[in-house]
């Protein structure tokens, strides 16, 4: 070959042949980082890093996985993200796992549900059909755990509004309502996914303007659900509170309908 003429490098075609023969399935080879955190993550998550346990420093880990200091500390800043670990400073800190609890849980759960809906691919109806799957059952085991506290203040909220309520207050008495069920079903996984899953259906469908008429059908309503409550009877809290979902769900399809046929 003249010494002019230079060898072209494999096509993109023939390289991948090369490569990755017909059949062959690989899998992309991960950042070191990202599989010690994976990991300490698996680790905590199986409770044999329970909280409150404190981690070995850098400088003991990096052996044990085999990496440098600067992957481990790259790894335990993707779990501080996570909020599975944190870090404290002083003679006694360190890197400690966290006592997670259920406020910390529906935190990250309403942000995730927030930019998912963003998305666009999940809508209002399946955040709607994720409050009934979860609020309907919290409903049915309020009525056989409910405190007198618990059902005095269902009462107390699904008094008919007065006339000197300003709208956000009517709407922030709803609100407070469904959570008083979802607390007093004492469940604190259905409380801590409930809070959220209303909260995000409630948003994707804030752009309806409701009326004061619509306003009390749905009080009305809730002391349905707070009287079966009150009068532990499981099966007719579950269905009053599928009633009244589903009513919200008929309610603020027929507004965003009439939205759209109004801007088309």
């Amino acid at each position: 070959m003249p010494e002019t003429e230079k060898a072209l490098p494999p096509q993109p075609a023939v390289a991948a042949r090369l490569i990755a023969p017909p059949g062959l399935t690989v899998q992309r080879v991960r950042s070191s980082y990202t599989q010690v955190a994976e990991q300490l993550r698996d680790l905590i998550t199986r409770g044999d890093l329970v909280p409150g346990h404190r981690l070995p420093s850098e400088a003991e880990m990096a052996p044990l996985f085999g990496v440098s200091r600067s992957t481990i500390r790259e790894a335990l800043r993707i779990l501080v993200t996570d909020g599975l670990v944190e870090t404290k400073r002083g003679v006694r800190g360190g890197t400690f796992v966290v006592d997670v609890d259920t406020s910390h849980v529906e935190g990250l759960l309403n942000s995730t549900l927030n930019l998912l809906a963003a998305t666009n691919r999940v809508g209002p109806d399946d955040f709607l059909d994720a409050w009934h799957a979860i609020e309907a059952p919290a409903a049915a085991l309020a009525a056989t755990r409910a405190t007198p506290t618990d059902v005095e203040e269902l009462f107390q909220l699904s008094e008919p509004a007065s006339h000197d309520l300003s709208r956000p207050d009517v709407v922030g008495r709803n609100t407070s309502f469904h959570s008083t069920v979802l607390r007093a079903s004492g469940n604190l996984l259905l409380e801590a996914m409930g809070r959220p899953v209303a909260a995000v259906a409630r948003a994707r469908f804030g752009q309806t303007d409701p009326d004061r008429e619509f306003l009390k059908m749905v009080v009305d309503e809730h002391r349905q659900i707070a009287e079966a409550i009150a009068d532990t009877d499981p099966d007719a809290a579950r269905m009053a509170t599928v009633h009244h979902i589903e009513g919200l769900r008929t309610f603020y399809s027929a507004q965003a309908s009439e939205a759209v046929r109004r801007t088309g």
